[in-house]
């Protein structure tokens, strides 16, 4: 049940199966359960109507390995605490749900307190609950699109039923629910930031990726987003989780124009960068999932220097105070 799971190119050098070097070491375990999803996210290389290759999810390749290949320089990262979580992408395609569990238990019997993640598509709240019972620590239940106005034609399902499942899977699983709100497919700045209030008073951590163009999708040839919007998001993002209200932040046609801070210690968390940081679940970095080595890193994988939290900000135009 737990032969041929897709590995990100990251994980794989992580856990030396490679040969390449790593500028920023990763440092979660990505794997992918499954391929050729009955879904028809129009940005999603693993989607019915993609004609990507099926070993891609967003820009990262995904090659395949036997659980034989894993299992022991896994427990030898996580023993070395060179890998602090796993986190497990599940396709939604027939029998990728039974081969997640066989895996969350396979890695369960290495370590009983290892954090493991699983996203998976929010269809149910039984079905949440076997991920849960074959012991992964927290679920990722995936909005992508900001918009109900745009949701149906990218996403092939509906809004409101999206988030009535994280609602109830919130309520069920406190402070266990994870999503994450695609910036750039047509949503506005002020629908992404509505999105994250919503989801932050449901208690559910939220995580902020850059739309990112992938050959053979339907939206291959939209443009990725400017870099000043997602750095926007960020900061406004960063303002809600740490108890900032929406009335700190102004909107000008749908874009964030002004953000008052009147908390000196965040306005200078803000200046150190740390909004610019990859967000999600804790020791997730994800280095160049959204960018190639080289690109404007738009989700930092690592603490940033005062050069680079300067450029930042300045990239947001906007005036922070």
């Amino acid at each position: 049940m737990t032969e041929n799971i897709g590995v990100s190119y990251g994980t794989l050098t992580l856990l030396g199966l490679n040969h390449a070097r790593a500028l920023v070491q990763p440092t979660t375990a990505h794997f992918l359960i499954g391929e050729n999803c009955i879904y028809s996210c129009r940005f999603c290389a693993q989607a019915k109507c993609s004609k990507s290759s099926p070993n891609m999810l967003s820009r990262v390749t995904w090659p395949r390995k036997d659980w034989s290949d894993i299992a022991s320089p896994l427990a030898k990262a996580i023993a070395a605490g060179t890998v602090k979580r796993a986190c497990l992408q599940v396709v939604e395609s027939p029998g990728a749900t039974a081969q997640a569990i066989a895996l969350i238990k396979k890695i369960r019997a290495i370590s009983r307190s290892f954090p493991v993640s699983v996203c998976v598509v929010p269809t149910s709240v039984s079905r949440l609950e076997l991920f849960f019972e074959a012991g992964a620590s927290r679920l990722g239940l995936p909005v992508d699109v900001a918009s109900s106005r745009i949701y149906a034609q990218i996403k092939d399902r509906g809004f409101a039923e999206t988030w009535e499942i994280l609602r109830k899977a919130s309520e069920k699983w406190p402070g266990r629910i994870s999503t994450h709100f695609i910036v750039g497919v047509g949503e506005s700045e002020e629908d992404i930031v509505e999105c994250i209030s919503m989801a932050n008073a449901l208690g559910i951590t939220v995580a902020l990726f850059a739309f990112t163009p992938v050959k053979g999708t339907p939206m291959q040839d939209m443009p990725a987003p400017p870099v000043a919007s997602y750095r926007r998001a960020q900061l406004a993002g960063y303002c809600l989780l740490m108890g900032g209200s929406l009335d700190w932040i102004e909107f000008e046609n749908g874009r964030i124009a002004k953000i008052k801070v009147p908390d000196k210690d965040l306005l200078n968390d803000i200046r150190r960068g740390i909004p610019f940081q990859t967000s999600g679940c804790s020791d997730c970095n994800r280095p160049y999932y959204n960018e190639r080595p080289g690109q404007v890193p738009m989700n930092y994988p690592r603490p940033l220097s005062d050069s680079e939290a300067r450029k930042c900000l300045l990239e947001s135009q906007l005036d922070i105070g």
